[in-house]
């Protein structure tokens, strides 16, 4: 369940914040519990569930200033927040400095703030590879949307299947062969119609490396493109307690602090942290507004109001030990292998995409 917030200026007596607590709900911090900063603007691919595609050409593009990535961090690591992320909206291996960026980061953190980011694998070269476990990242997020070439395709639109399928496996090896324990590798994907018939093939895929799947559910990301996609397996419902606004910072490449993560047209500036704090942003007057609009359901003609997410949460496979294995010192079958072909997959057809 999420966790409720209220806001501390609206609930100026002793009294009532402890009633408010009691009742399981906290008071909104006063900085932000993640940051995630985007360093070059853009995605290469056009996943079926994401507007990408559909926004990019009407948007000013760069990327993120060194010395204003630098004021970013400098700041954030004076707090004890969760998560620190270079990557918003975006594909972050585009860019060729993301892992001295991430450097800069790991050499200053407290011990408790990890780093993360979600790649779809195309700049995932073996040299990329190589400076992403130099760089001290702790968590690589890999979005591999299936497991059949089909599928794949059918969901990251201009993805080659066997070209990153390569890539992910030769990533696994070479954190294998150099015994690295970080970055942590999760494949993750999101719960569509598309790939839900060969979940059981995803999961042994995976699974047979050591490596965990975690499946999101499906977001229409408040965006009509996805809303006509119509690849939700269940009911999709209002996304009415959300609480990326109450502790999470999306801050675009030009120093625009943006509503969320999911603001592909960046309709909700809520402030810039080139020449102010990022604390000072987030504890401003706009946001603060919004917040409280948002608390008490106000949120016609928002963003908010049009969020919408599939009725399930999200789920994991996690690889299993087997003793046998582990006195082999294997403690997982570790043979990249192709996926079944097709005629030892189930005969359920995949279900036909249409705009």
């Amino acid at each position: 369940m999420a966790t409720r917030y209220f806001l501390d200026v609206d609930s100026p007596g002793s009294f009532d914040r402890l009633k408010k607590r009691w009742h399981r709900e906290r008071p909104v911090p006063l900085f932000p519990k993640t940051v995630q900063i985007q360093t070059l603007s853009g995605c290469n691919a056009r996943c079926q569930f994401c507007p990408n595609g559909h926004t990019i050409n009407r948007l000013t593009m760069g990327s993120m200033d060194e010395d204003l990535f630098r004021k970013i961090v400098d700041e954030v690591v004076q707090h004890p927040v969760r998560r620190i992320s270079p990557y918003l909206m975006n594909e972050p291996l585009a860019d060729h400095r993301l892992p001295d960026l991430i450097r800069y980061i790991t050499d200053r953190k407290q011990g408790a703030t990890n780093t993360t980011i979600s790649t779809n694998a195309t700049y995932l070269t073996d040299d990329m590879g190589e400076r992403l476990i130099e760089s001290g990242l702790d968590s690589l997020l890999i979005s591999f949307q299936g497991i059949r070439k089909e599928t794949y395709e059918a969901s990251m639109g201009n993805l080659d299947w066997e070209t990153h399928l390569k890539k992910v496996n030769r990533f696994i090896e070479l954190t294998k062969r150099r015994k690295a324990k970080k970055p942590a590798v999760t494949v993750t994907m999101v719960h569509t119609s598309t790939i839900d018939g060969e979940l059981g093939e995803i999961r042994d895929y995976w699974n047979s490396q050591g490596i965990t799947v975690r499946i999101h559910t499906l977001e229409n990301r408040s965006h009509p493109y996805v809303n006509g996609k119509s690849i939700n397996i269940k009911p999709m419902k209002p996304y009415s307690n959300c609480d990326r606004l109450m502790g999470q910072a999306y801050l675009l490449w030009n120093g625009d602090a943006v509503l969320c993560c999911v603001d592909w047209e960046r309709t909700t500036i809520l402030g810039n942290v080139v020449k102010q704090s990022l604390e000072s942003v987030w504890q401003n007057e706009a946001y603060t507004q919004y917040r409280r609009n948002y608390l008490a359901g106000k949120v016609s003609g928002t963003l908010c109001e049009g969020c919408k997410v599939q009725e399930e949460g999200d789920f994991k496979f996690k690889p299993s030990l087997s003793i046998p294995s582990l006195l082999r010192g294997q403690p997982y079958r570790y043979d990249p292998i192709p996926p079944p072909s097709p005629l030892k997959m189930s005969s359920k057809p995949l279900p036909v995409i249409t705009d």
